[in-house]
């Protein structure tokens, strides 16, 4: 493990730009389609450097008609080790990121801030068993809301945090597979259940559930991992629980008008380490700040895009968009979120999720701004969402697409909507990683674009902003559906037959599984990917090409559409692996040509 003077200096030498991509082959920055003439200015301190933290949701506020102004991303960056003793692992600089913030607080109309951003330099680093920033610092870096709330008092800011998961980040630090395994077998142990106090929460953390047995069973006998080990792993839960009463006690203070606390690794089945906290938060939530002004939710990834489209909702003063949910499955009232927030239904989640987007749920569909469809796990009723979809259509209903098959997307539901003449015209869709992330995602980029088109009324706004929603529609299918279905395998493969790699980090080895990549091997793999990429998104142009996109709503069931012309192929610098790991691919098309 690095020392925390270490990791400072390697924050240092971050924000002095000497580091300028997680990859050790530079790219040029991805063509971003942004609007020419915004109407608003939103400032994002994202939760990391990740594609869906930053790239998407400023695609997703160009099509809402916002400027989205954000950090640089060096000094954001999260960096994997580049090694498997942990060297050259890091954060982003929180202390440069608060001094950008007071550089350009005054050009933006509302905020979005990441807490574990602010506090701690990114997710990765909020769960750090040797953080970069006590939680003596962090309280202090957390201060910047108290500035910015003083500064711009009718100003919205809304702050999200995570909720630690079980185990810290793997081939981070020197974590190895087996670590990060019985750390997760560690967190799941049944705790003694006492939410009382904030402290309460933090003394249980090594103490077993005995049932019926208020003071619990004693130590929790655990000899998978050492005494050091364990005792890093409960000071890292209790300085990221810490920091968020940090977020609980100013959004109590008003400082905070609107605060998201996300859950993404749970455990529905037996209380775990993070039950109490969950348990705290919840009764915060329900008895101090109100469900008004907070939420606890299954989902990290997607809550920015989801807190975008709320924003859009308050920027531009509109009423909340109503919301008609049709399960095509399990009702998802039976079906509980698997290893996520493990502690209510889907549908419980997803209702949620939209109080969360500024939307409101209905049960008439009639009545409904929106219909979202959604696809059940392992459902067997995939063609009559299908069928559902087209006849949406027909019908001019704003669509949401949710698909919650299995552990990515499912082909036969987007290949047949590809088939058809009406993919263009999906309002969002969705199936990345977790149901919770997949909701956050689908509510954030749909609320925005409908919040705007119900507000703008300026033809040539419409259309700059339609060219960047044709873009992110086409990047959606494509990480989704293209890559996260179709191609991610090959990657993999590639990675592992060919270079003996090791996916979750080609930079780094794994003696007894793989060894260590190099800069021409990676840069292979980059551009083996854009190949991958080139042909996924060439497969839904040709879907799109000649048909109608939402640009405007005229009304209930009346909407102004445009045509879809083409879109920029992807080059080397749209694609990549982001963090040198193949879970997600980094892909953005460029602004999309449209026609009346």
């Amino acid at each position: 493990m690095k020392k925390n003077k270490m990791k400072k200096i390697m924050v240092s030498v971050l924000a002095a730009g000497l580091i300028l991509s997680s990859l050790p082959f530079s790219k040029a920055e991805a063509a971003i389609p942004e609007v020419a003439n915004p109407n608003k200015t939103v400032m994002l301190v994202p939760l990391d450097d990740r594609p869906m933290n930053t790239d998407t949701v400023k695609k997703a506020a160009a099509a809402a008609g916002i400027k989205l102004i954000m950090p640089p991303k060096n000094i954001i960056a999260t960096n994997l080790q580049e090694d498997y003793t942990g060297t050259g692992s890091h954060g982003g600089d929180a202390s440069a990121v608060i001094q950008w913030i007071k550089d350009n607080d005054h050009l933006a109309d509302g905020f979005i801030f990441s807490a574990d951003m602010i506090h701690s330099g990114g997710l990765v680093e909020s769960r750090s068993f040797s953080p970069a920033y006590s939680t003596a610092q962090g309280t202090s870096n957390l201060n910047i809301i108290d500035e910015i709330d003083k500064a711009f008092p009718n100003k919205p800011i809304y702050v999200f945090d995570s909720v630690m998961r079980f185990a810290s980040t793997l081939e981070y630090e020197g974590l190895t597979q087996k670590d990060y395994d019985n750390l997760r077998i560690l967190g799941k142990i049944p705790r003694n259940l006492n939410s009382s106090s904030h402290a309460n929460v933090k003394a249980n953390y090594d103490i077993a559930y005995v049932k019926d047995n208020p003071a619990g069973g004693g130590k929790i006998q655990f000899t998978n991992l050492s005494e050091a080990t364990k005792s890093k792993y409960y000071a890292a839960r209790a300085r990221k629980f810490d920091l968020n009463k940090i977020v609980v006690d100013k959004t109590s203070a008003g400082k905070i008008d609107y605060a998201v606390f996300g859950v993404d690794d749970s455990n529905p089945l037996e209380n775990t380490i993070q039950t109490n906290e969950i348990n705290w938060l919840t009764w915060q939530q329900n008895n101090v700040l109100g469900i008004a002004k907070s939420r606890i939710v299954s989902d990290i990834d997607g809550i920015s895009l989801n807190l975008l489209a709320r924003m859009t909702k308050e920027l531009y003063n509109q009423p909340s968009l109503k919301y008609y949910v049709e399960y095509f499955g399990t009702d998802g009232k039976t079906t509980v979120i698997k290893d996520e927030y493990g502690y209510e239904n889907v549908h419980a989640t997803l209702k949620k999720q939209i109080e969360i987007s500024g939307g409101t749920y209905v049960t008439d569909k009639n009545s409904a701004d929106v219909s979202l469809l959604v696809l059940s796990p392992a459902s067997i009723y995939r063609g009559a969402l299908v069928s559902a979809f087209e006849s949406n259509m027909v019908n001019s209903i704003p669509t949401v697409v949710l698909d919650f098959y299995s552990d990515h997307a499912d082909s036969y539901i987007m290949s047949n909507i590809l088939a058809g003449t009406n993919a263009s015209r999906m309002l969002a869709y969705s199936a990345w990683n977790t149901l919770g992330n997949r909701m956050g995602i689908a509510l954030g980029t749909a609320g925005s674009r409908m919040n705007f088109m119900k507000y703008e009324t300026d033809p040539t706004k419409l259309r700059d902003a339609s060219k960047a929603f044709a873009s992110l529609s086409i990047d959606r299918i494509i990480e989704d559906y293209g890559y996260k279905a179709n191609r991610q395998e090959n990657v993999k493969k590639e990675i592992v037959n060919t270079y003996k790699g090791n996916v979750w980090n080609m930079k780094s080895g794994v003696p007894e599984q793989s060894s260590t990549m190099s800069s021409s091997q990676i840069k292979a793999i980059d551009n083996y990917l854009l190949t991958q990429m080139q042909a996924a998104q060439n497969e839904v142009v040709k879907s799109f090409s000649g048909r109608r996109v939402i640009e405007k709503m005229n009304g209930p069931r009346s909407l102004g559409l445009v045509f879809f012309n083409s879109a920029p192929t992807l080059t080397d610098s749209d694609v990549s692996l982001p963090w040198n790991r193949y879970f997600e691919a980094q892909i953005d098309t460029g602004a999309s040509n449209l026609y009346d």
